[in-house]
């Protein structure tokens, strides 16, 4: 697949909110720090980690037969490497350094980077096509949430029945996203960019 089809397929298709159901906890909650801040750290962390971790899989897992043990190899690789980041981000002083530990560590707590790199490891990329995968997946991650960021805004002032107002009518207005998104058919985006 080219590098094109991987992003739109890795954005929309494969979208990790929408298909997978990985991070969540994000489109319940309101957003109370910075989205680029959040978006910075997630592809930070992605970065780092699928880079990692693909040329582990590559180097040691899949050469010896060990396959099987990928979750728990990739859960224990990632976890110290996300307290890593995070203490490097806390070791600078100043307000951006500290708000980029509370977005490393809440990434760490809905588990994208660990999702996102065993979604890309298991579709046998190179190395260039792991890393393109990973930042598209985390900007379609941030896609999503934006989008429902702005469904809620618009619900909070639109007459909706109080029953319905959060929770339920975020969660409909996201199945509906995820329909339209996997209408972005893996097979009609690679024939679009052949």
């Amino acid at each position: 697949m080219s590098w094109i089809g991987i992003i739109l397929v890795s954005v929309f298709s494969a979208n990790v909110l929408f298909t997978y159901g990985l991070g969540s906890c994000a489109m319940l909650r309101k957003a109370q720090s910075s989205i680029a801040i959040d978006l910075l750290s997630l592809l930070l962390t992605n970065f780092i980690a699928s880079a990692l971790l693909w040329s582990f899989d590559a180097l040691v897992l899949r050469p010896f037969g060990l396959d099987v043990f990928k979750v728990v190899v990739f859960a224990l690789i990632i976890a110290p490497l996300t307290k890593f980041l995070s203490q490097l981000a806390g070791s600078n002083s100043g307000s951006f350094s500290s708000s980029l530990l509370g977005a490393i560590d809440e990434s760490t707590l809905s588990c994208l980077v660990f999702g996102i790199a065993l979604i890309v490891t298991n579709k046998d990329y190179g190395l260039g096509e792991a890393l393109v995968a990973s930042i598209a997946s985390a900007l379609g991650y941030f896609s999503a949430v934006l989008l429902l960021d702005s469904v809620r805004r618009r619900m909070e002032i639109s007459g909706i029945p109080s029953t319905l107002r959060n929770g339920p009518a975020i969660l409909i207005s996201a199945g509906l996203m995820a329909m339209a998104f996997s209408g972005i058919d893996r097979f009609l985006v690679v024939n679009l960019v052949k």
